[in-house]
Order: C-alpha cells, then structure tokens, then sequence
C-alpha cells in the first residue's frame, strides 16, 4: 500500500479535522430561536477548546442574516487560527460554478463540502484551485479530499471495519473520514461504539469530518439544537422564551458545560484525541500496516510512526498489543482491552 510522496504533502487540509455546523440549530445569537452567524461567533472559544481545524458551515443558502456579521464571524476564525468553509449543493447545470464560488472566495472563504452530484469536480475544482491553499471536498474521484461514509456503513464489526479502510485507502483521493451516529439512544451502552469508532477515525490517515454534537454522543444523523448549558430546554441554544417540546429535558447530563467538568465524558474524550492527533508525533504517515489479532478484533499501525490503534468488537476481553497507551475509549479492565473498546499505543 506504499505510495510516491504526493504534491501537496504539506497542505493543511491533509490531517484537518473539520467539524461540520448546521447554523440554524447550532446557537442562537440575537434570541429568535434559530441558529444565526452571531451564534457561532459566540461558541468560537468553545471550537478553540475542542481543538478543531476547520468548521463547515451548512445550511448557509436562504438564511437572512445582518450585513456584516459573515464576514465578522470569518475573521475571527482566522484570528482563532480555524479555517471555514462553506457546504453547499451546486449543479454545473443549473448555475455556474464560477459566480456561485468565486463570490465566496473572494470573501475569503477556505474552501467548501460539495454534495454528491456526478462529474461536477472538474467544473469546481476549475475555480477553486486557482485560489492559494483553498479546498474542496467532495464525494468520489476528482476532489482534494473524499468524504466518506464507509465506517458507518461498516457498523460495529471489526472485519467490516477493516475492509472498508482497506478499499479506502486503495483508492484516491485522500479520503475524509466521517461517521454517522445512529439511533436515539443515550444510554451508556448505546455509545460505548460510538467512542470505539471515534478513535478509529481519528487514528487514520486522512482528514476527519465531525458533525455538530456528535462529540457530546447526540446523533449525527439528525438536526438537533445543541444543548450547550443549564438544567432545562433550550440548554443556552436560545434565550428565546417557551416551551422546547424537540428538546429532551433529559439532555442536561448531555451538554457542553456538563461534559466539560467530567473527566470521563464522550466530549472530554474527543478533547484528548484530538489533542494528541495534533500534537503527538506518531500520528504520521498516509499507510497502515495490520497485525495479527483475535477474532473480533483488529490492530494496525501507521507506516513510518508508532501509532497503534487497536479495536475490540467481541464480547470478550483481549490482550493489548505492545506499547504506552495514549488513550482508551473505555478503561481497560486487568490489563486487557474490553469488548466494545479501542485503544491508541506509541
């Protein structure tokens, strides 16, 4: 799987991790209980804290907004050092990519998530690409990055998990790691896979794509306001008066201020993962190699670093394979890694 160097090794999307916001249910800024640009302006500490890249805002079309406040929110995300892009569904056929893009590029957009539409990445990529250090994402052949979906797809399985990395790093280009966290269930049990696939994805080569909540164990799946504070609906979303009958009362042990003050929350994890993928040495090298493992079970390493990332998907416990462990998605139990579990090694 060894692969020639490739011309843009040292472009800053190539590890990115980008986390995808859908303005209208992300925060709430001026009160009239949807998400607007001065939301997230407003959470800009928070992205900092979580250690993203790049956020994607989606939803940006149709949405009414003061003058002004897109381009404030923009330059404070540079200043923060966190890139922006815009997710949008553009069809050469319809529009031309040239007016559509250039009007956000000359803004200073860093680039943009395409949805998937057939042989529309020549036509973008056209007028991306004579725009320094600008991205665009999309499904297939022919983008700087491809998103994926092949880890959901794979469910919690670790042979179905294997195979789809397999056939995605056999085939450009750099792919753009993303899951989709199904169901409704918030219970312990319900994302003890989902913290065992987080590290996963962030342990391959290749850039990760995030959702809004989904570091908090919400569903990625579905539009869900972000629960941010407090003790009932709306959970600091909006300082709208009423009732939030979409918004469970249950959440309260699920947001943003809750997770921050437990060690052992889904967020606290993501925090430490994403702290290491950008600052540990071992996460480098755009190859993996596997190692024998039991059934049920997979190891493999990053070519030309230390990284391990070991997954557990049976119901029995197993031996860890050699090295310091970096991070766990669940203690380990006498030594050994539990069912349900993966674990980083350098």
């Amino acid at each position: 799987m060894t692969t020639p160097e490739p011309e843009d090794a040292g472009a800053w999307w190539r590890g990115a991790v980008f986390y995808r916001i859908d303005v209208r249910s992300f925060a709430d800024g001026d009160g009239d209980g949807i998400g607007d640009f001065d939301g997230v302006l407003a959470r800009l500490g928070y992205l900092e804290l979580l250690g993203v890249d790049a956020i994607v805002l989606a939803g940006v079309g149709g949405l009414q907004y003061p003058p002004g406040s897109f381009e404030a929110l923009l330059d404070e995300a540079h200043q923060a050092g966190i890139r922006l892009l815009i997710a949008m569904d553009l069809d050469p056929a319809r529009e031309d990519p040239e007016d559509v893009l250039r009007e956000w590029l000359d803004l200073g957009v860093d680039g943009f998530h395409l949805d998937p539409r057939e042989g529309v990445a020549p036509s973008i990529r056209a007028v991306v690409d004579r725009y320094p250090e600008r991205i665009a994402i999309g499904s297939g052949p022919g983008w700087q990055l491809a998103f994926n979906l092949d880890l959901a797809v794979a469910g919690f399985d670790a042979d179905a998990v294997r195979k789809a990395i397999i056939r995605v790093l056999d085939a450009p280009p750099r792919p753009a790691w993303a899951m989709a966290t199904r169901g409704t269930a918030r219970d312990e049990a319900a994302l003890t896979p989902v913290r065992a696939m987080s590290l996963v994805q962030l342990a391959l080569p290749g850039a990760a794509c995030l959702r809004h909540g989904e570091e908090l164990g919400l569903p990625g799946a579905q539009r869900i306001p972000m629960p941010w504070e407090g003790q009932d609906p709306p959970f600091g979303f909006s300082e709208r008066p009423g009732e939030w009958p979409s918004i469970s009362a249950d959440w309260a042990s699920f947001t943003v201020e809750a997770q921050l003050e437990d060690p052992e929350s889904t967020l606290s994890l993501y925090r430490r993962a994403l702290e290491l993928r950008s600052e540990h040495p071992a996460f480098a090298g755009d190859d993996v190699e596997w190692f024998g493992a039991p059934e049920g079970c997979f190891a493999f390493r990053r070519v030309g670093s230390a990284l391990i990332c070991a997954l557990n998907t049976s119901a029995e416990p197993v031996p860890v394979p050699p090295g310091e462990i970096l991070l766990s998605s669940r203690p380990l139990v006498s030594g050994q890694l539990p069912g349900g579990t993966a674990v980083w090694l350098a």
